[in-house]
């Protein structure tokens, strides 16, 4: 009987094994993936008079943000939502604005460290939402003409407790503010969510 071949993983397999798993990790819960990556931070001077610089995605990256048309996430810790745009390459744009530039402390030529969410399917309504708009006809109106991420928002703030109370609380704050004609939850950290998904 020949003897068995040895199962021995050299240190390159083990470091791809760990990456594997980490993002696996991200994807397993049902959340966003999170994409890190560094591009360089371009100023096009064609366009200065509308302040407009921009950075090229790396293509592996910008092939999984299809369908996007925004980004969500930080850019050397600051964090940030911007517009996403076709590039000539085939890959995506990230127009970085000067709150981002100065958050980053970054300026033309610098490469600069990005963490982003990936893609989102539509956020659900949970049950106990589902219920509180049975009573208020106005709100859950609102709700079905809002843009998905600012349904994201609101799902994103009831979701980010685990109290019971305050659950039910922001839960029927909601509702209120929905049946107020708020199209975006008020006085809530709409960065909350994606700090602690590129923090885990």
């Amino acid at each position: 009987m020949s003897e068995p071949q040895s199962c021995t993983i050299g240190p390159r397999t083990k470091i791809e094994r760990a990456k594997r798993n980490a993002t696996a990790k991200k994807t397993a819960d049902g959340g966003p993936e999170v994409l890190r990556f560094k591009a360089r931070l371009v100023r096009l001077h064609a366009m200065a008079k509308t302040d407009a610089w921009l950075l090229e995605i790396p293509k592996t990256i910008g092939a999984k943000l299809h369908g996007m048309t925004r980004a969500e996430g930080i850019i050397n810790g600051h964090p940030f939502r911007a517009a996403l745009e076709p590039a000539t390459s085939g890959s995506r744009l990230l127009r970085v604005n000067q709150a981002m530039r100065k958050g980053a402390r970054a300026d033309a030529g610098d490469t600069v460290s990005l963490a982003i969410l990936g893609p989102e399917p539509e956020p659900a309504v949970a049950a106990d939402l589902g219920i509180a708009f049975k009573g208020s006809p106005k709100a859950a109106a609102l709700w079905k003409d809002l843009t998905t991420e600012c349904r994201r928002d609101y799902v994103r703030w009831i979701d980010s407790t685990n109290n019971p109370d305050t659950r039910a609380r922001r839960v029927r704050r909601t509702v209120e503010q929905l049946a107020e004609g708020k199209r975006r939850p008020c006085c809530v950290n709409v960065y909350e969510f994606m700090l602690r998904r590129v923090q885990e």
